[in-house]
């Protein structure tokens, strides 16, 4: 049998670090707590790829990924999910230390906070499976809230400027760390001056600038509070923590930056 043109021997023999596929956008649905989420994620696998070798097998990882989210996911988590495709393509492909990104969106049912309207509020995700030995996963929320300036509300006598913000709270952990994509949504929205709903009626509009007045917040307030509740959390991980302030009076955001081991 003709050997695969993948399995010779390159004229350049180097180790590969990370090769694979990105971008490969899908279909995935998942059953929690009795909810069915359905999801169109984009996923990236990679795996590193010995000396000797050409390339890898890229259709193995294709047909793996696809195998996986065809399955019925009842109880599972998304990095579940990851950790089944990089736990599948090592049937099929060896490799040593592997990493499978899913990234999507997170509706989560709110009320808000007067009318008790029922809204859907959605956050950009982002979850990350290692396989290297042993197992770790990353998860990341992205929230969009509301700051108000602490310095203009003394300029001004009591007035602010007020503006969008955006809050990224992301954790690499032990794959068995029992923190919820959820738990961390909640996380960044407290962060805010207030929070921001898909649909609000005047009750509700005039509770959440009221709100944001009695919380005026920088970006820096934003990713101290964000790291301090992280902690809560009681988990060991590395946290990585991005605040952006679209400014209102500026043509520059505003943003502030904090890792750390927790």
């Amino acid at each position: 049998m003709r050997q695969p043109t993948q399995d010779r021997v390159p004229s350049v023999m180097e180790r590969i670090d990370r090769v694979g596929v990105e971008n490969v956008r899908t279909h995935l649905k998942i059953e929690r707590d009795g909810v069915t989420l359905f999801h169109l994620p984009l996923i990236d696998v990679v795996i590193d790829l010995e000396e000797n070798k050409k390339g890898i097998h890229m259709s193995r990882i294709i047909e793996t990924i696809n195998e996986v989210v065809s399955r019925k996911h009842a109880d599972r988590s998304l990095e579940e999910v990851g950790l089944e495709i990089l736990n599948g393509i090592a049937k099929r492909h060896s490799y040593i230390r592997g990493e499978a990104t899913i990234r999507t969106h997170l509706l989560i049912p709110r009320r808000t906070p007067v009318s008790k309207k029922r809204t859907y509020e959605s956050y950009d995700i982002v979850v990350k499976v290692r396989r290297d030995g042993g197992v770790k996963k990353y998860l990341e929320v992205t929230a969009v809230g509301n700051t108000l300036c602490p310095h203009s509300l003394d300029l001004t006598d009591g007035r602010s400027h007020i503006q969008r913000a955006e809050l990224v709270f992301g954790m690499w952990m032990d794959f068995d760390s029992d923190v919820r994509l959820e738990d961390m949504a909640d996380i960044c929205d407290s962060c805010f001056s207030s929070p921001t709903y898909m649909v609000v009626k005047g009750s509700d509009e005039r509770y959440l600038v009221n709100h944001m007045f009695e919380n005026p917040r920088f970006v820096e307030d934003l990713a101290r509070e964000c790291l301090s509740k992280a902690r809560s959390l009681g988990v060991k991980g590395k946290v990585k923590i991005r605040a952006t302030s679209f400014e209102s009076i500026h043509k520059h955001n505003a943003i502030c930056e904090i890792e750390r081991d927790i």
